[in-house]
């Protein structure tokens, strides 16, 4: 979403030259400020009572977890090997909602044996990959089940979707959720079968897999020893990469870090394992990381606690390999003989080779089912009915975009006043946040004021304002601000991933970018010479949304017009531009037409609303989607003061 600063706007810039590493920075203090007042030295005692919050915290977060239902597992097929044999087994962890998995049987087994459940990272192939193949195989022929699954969206599960499901926020559920309750159901698997001793269960995977492993073994206590390869690490480096949505869970930061989910294994065995040249989960993050859950440890039992470095890159090597064995062999079963690992080839992997079956569930339907089964609001009969129940909608959104940043002193400071483009005008910065600085431009009509403002909310920030809209907006008296929000134009970062950084924090970029509009507005207002404020957003759905937000909860804004907007976020989708708009639990809270009454009875002009697949509505369907809205405007008989354009 950053988007660079033109260099031949004739706005001209702020800055002698960008401020690209501010988003980097926030974001690591912000990250910061949270984790700072828990860093404190438990006692037994004090991290029981913290091991307990966390757990119902973390599972919130995850999204919750639904009833246990029947498995309906089958196998699907057999293929005996040397010193093993492989079935390919599917099962439902939710109604509908197919795994599928490969489960690595020795030979000769005399009585249940010890099972380790092996989740894959991004490998480009998932559990097809020859390192994970080399694993369960190594596994195997030294007397363990081991069963690896597939990722949703990985392989056999491929139609289910897996980066494209940021709708999944919207209904405060993640993918990192949904796969952790496939991996319990996993082990419901595992523990079903009669050569498998439910008390000597474990876990491995290596990077998004070390993610799952970490999760899982940190709510499972089944779980009797976990093996996190590559995926442990401190806030800092966390807040400096990009990754994926299954790794998102919306405010983890809020309530704790990766230590103190990764110390929740505490006092089960725990071997973290990372490379020493690993460059997305940097060693010195690492080992900071292994200190920390240390001290955890040494409430308990130490001994159940160690960590290994390999001097390579991010992998989960031969090396780390034979240490797994080892460790897995301490706490389980005792000293394996030594076994050579092979590929067997994915033509022995295969669960279903004809898709999955018919009437199969995906995220989106998981998504659809979720929202239909979100309580309905109630339509106000009344004007006060509606003034109440937008107050109480309002503080619920403001608690949903992560509560109401610290305002700060606005510490403006202009940079020029000379004529911009033949006009007076003025280029000046501003704190947003007491880290967030804004660059913007100022543009003033002639005679003196008070006049009226627009501000001017672009996707490409102030460099997108032209002169002809500029003139436009000044022959009628009114003064013209532009503005680059955060991430955008003289502080744009170049980092796609900023937005998955600040959903860790519990913000979302359309929600700052709100406050960035609402901090402008108390720029505006603090002036003197500015009558009222109007808000015109434009060159995106995100800044369409950003701009609804902002005039949703700040009512010094008197009047909006937004150029694009999806008519609701109900519907689950796909395309890249609706990705940022699926704020983390804003569907409980309102939809786009609730965001919109709220800002009744002032002018709200909307225009080009589109569906999930991007396409325009017909006058009818918008209608429809905006009844609420409609509705308010109604009650409150304003109704010539909303429109929307078709």
């Amino acid at each position: 979403m950053s988007i660079q600063p033109s260099a031949s706007s004739w706005l001209g810039s702020v800055w002698p030259e960008p401020y690209a590493d501010m988003m980097r920075q926030h974001l690591v203090l912000a990250g910061d400020r949270l984790l700072r007042p828990r860093a404190v030295e438990h006692t037994r005692a004090s991290w029981a009572a913290r091991r307990q919050q966390l757990r119902s915290d973390l599972i919130a977060a995850l999204g919750g977890f639904p009833e246990r239902t029947p498995l309906n597992a089958r196998i699907t097929s057999t293929h005996q090997r040397q010193g093993y044999r492989i079935e390919n087994v599917v099962f439902e962890s939710r109604p509908g909602f197919h795994a599928t998995a490969s489960v690595f049987v020795p030979h000769g087994l005399t009585g249940p044996a010890p099972a380790v459940l092996c989740p894959h990272g991004h490998y480009a192939v998932g559990r097809y990959d020859p390192a994970v193949q080399a694993r369960c195989v190594g596994l195997a022929r030294r007397g363990y089940v081991t069963l690896a699954i597939d990722a949703v969206g990985y392989n056999d599960r491929e139609a289910q979707g897996h980066r494209r499901t940021w709708f999944l926020f919207a209904a405060g559920q993640t993918v990192e959720g949904i796969q952790t309750w496939d991996n319990m159901r996993a082990i419901d698997y595992l523990i079903s079968r009669a050569d498998v001793d439910s008390e000597r269960i474990a876990c491995t995977g290596v990077s998004g897999g070390g993610n799952q492993t970490m999760y899982v073994s940190a709510l499972d206590e089944r779980i009797k020893v976990s093996i996190p390869v590559c995926s442990v690490e401190m806030v800092a480096d966390y807040m400096e990469k990009g990754f994926c949505t299954c790794e998102t869970i919306p405010g983890l930061l809020r309530f704790a870090d990766l230590t103190e989910i990764t110390a929740l294994i505490a006092p089960r065995a725990l071997l973290l394992m990372h490379g020493i040249l690993d460059s997305g989960f940097p060693i010195l993050s690492a080992r900071m990381a292994v200190e920390r859950i240390a001290r955890i440890y040494s409430l308990y039992d130490g001994s159940r606690f160690a960590s290994f470095e390999s001097y390579s890159p991010h992998e989960y090597n031969a090396e780390m390999r034979q240490q797994a064995y080892r460790w897995l062999d301490i706490w389980l079963k005792g000293p394996s003989p030594a076994a050579d690992e092979e590929v067997p080839g994915v033509e022995y992997l295969k669960v279903l080779p004809d898709g999955l079956p018919a009437g199969h569930q995906t995220m989106a339907d998981l998504y659809t089912g979720m929202v239909s089964r979100l309580p309905g609001r109630l339509s106000p009969r009344s004007a006060g009915e509606h003034h109440t129940q937008a107050l109480q909608t309002t503080e619920a959104l403001w608690e949903a975009l992560g509560g109401r940043p610290q305002e700060g002193d606005l510490d403006v400071r202009v940079t020029s006043t000379e004529p911009i483009g033949g006009y007076a005008g003025e280029r000046f910065w501003f704190r947003s946040e007491p880290d967030v600085l804004i660059p913007a431009v100022l543009l003033r009509p002639r005679d003196e004021g008070p006049f009226d403002v627009t501000l001017y909310l672009h996707a490409e920030g102030k460099a997108a304002l032209t002169h002809d809209v500029a003139l436009a907006e000044l022959e009628q008296g009114r003064a013209v601000m532009a503005f680059d929000q955060r991430d955008v134009g003289e502080t744009a970062s170049g980092r796609d991933h900023v937005h998955l950084s600040a959903l860790a924090l519990g913000r979302s970029l359309p929600g700052a970018w709100a406050w960035d509009v609402m901090r402008c507005v108390t720029y505006l207002q603090r002036r003197g010479d500015v009558r009222r404020v109007r808000l015109a957003a434009a060159g995106s759905l995100v800044t369409g949304l950003a701009g609804l937000l902002a005039a949703s909860l700040d009512r010094r804004i008197s009047e909006v017009e937004i150029e694009a907007l999806p008519a609701t976020l109900k519907t689950p989708s796909v395309a890249p531009e609706m990705d940022l708009l699926y704020l983390p639990g804003i569907l409980p809270v309102a939809d786009v037409a609730d965001l919109a009454a709220l800002v009744a009875p002032r002018s709200l002009r909307l225009q080009s609303l589109v569906d999930a697949s991007l396409e325009p509505l017909s006058a009818a369907e918008a209608d429809k989607a905006l009844a609420p809205a409609a509705h308010a405007y109604d009650l409150l008989e304003a109704t010539a003061s909303f429109s929307v354009a078709h």
